[in-house]
């Protein structure tokens, strides 16, 4: 799914985006719809979308200043206006593409297919990275009682949910140990998830992808983790296309 926002202050015009992306373009997964410059200042860096669909007037603002007072912008642009006025500065502030109002469905698709070929390109970066740099030598610490375990990330191959506690499961000199800690899922999630290597698969699961062994897919979605018993650990359906985009965005599926 193409995590998207649109931002739009005439409210016909967000509604007619929203309603063709929804009906025509089932990879679309539109998260907020912004009226404002400041709405979408909140919103974007809370929401991290992939794609944004942005007007190019916005009241007292225009489209260009939302991008110029965002700190970091990690996501694809798409300008939408009635005047093509705009065009070449659209092009100057590199946006993936520029479509005129009243959006045509063919322009909408164009637009959309230039997002995936550039996405594809990433993903190839990813895969050759993959295979060419060395994996993360960075180590977190884990507090077990009185003491602190220092276990680097590449070491760690999944972590459990087990009610407030949460259970790591990491390689030590040939051998899988674990080690029970006082902190919840979410705890963990919210460090691990920036280090590229990890994904929440499902509420009670957060897995190393590099130690996947299988990935099946019958009668719902289970992932085969490389470890000395082949621990089976469930996909939760609600999860399942995002985890699949997080696969082929770091080049282990294509």
């Amino acid at each position: 799914m193409i995590r998207t926002i649109i931002v739009e202050d005439d409210e016909m015009h967000a509604r007619s985006l929203a309603d063709t992306l929804g009906t025509h373009f089932k990879t679309i997964q539109l998260l907020a719809v912004c009226n404002s410059v400041p709405q979408a200042m909140l919103q974007i860096p809370a929401l991290k979308p992939q794609l944004v669909f942005l007007d190019v007037e916005l009241g007292s603002f225009s489209g260009f200043d939302l991008l110029a007072m965002l700190k970091t912008r990690d996501f694809e642009v798409i300008f939408t206006t009635a005047y093509q006025k705009y065009a070449v500065q659209a092009i100057k502030m590199s946006a993936l593409d520029y479509i005129e109002k009243p959006i045509d469905i063919k322009q909408l698709e164009n637009a959309i297919a230039r997002y995936r070929a550039k996405e594809s390109d990433n993903r190839i970066q990813n895969l050759l990275e993959n295979f060419t740099t060395e994996r993360n030598e960075q180590k977190i610490v884990l507090q077990e009682g009185g003491s602190s375990l220092f276990v680097s990330l590449k070491d760690i191959l999944r972590l459990q949910s087990d009610n407030a506690y949460t259970l790591v499961y990491y390689w030590d000199n040939k051998s899988i140990n674990k080690v029970v800690l006082s902190r919840n899922l979410s705890y963990f999630e919210d460090i691990l998830k920036e280090k590229g290597a990890f994904y929440r698969v499902h509420n009670q699961h957060l897995i190393n992808i590099f130690y996947i062994k299988r990935l099946v897919q019958d009668k719902g979605c289970v992932v085969v983790m490389d470890d000395d018993k082949k621990t089976v650990v469930p996909v939760a359906r609600a999860r399942r296309d995002d985890f699949f985009d997080f696969l082929r965005n770091n080049g282990i599926i294509i």
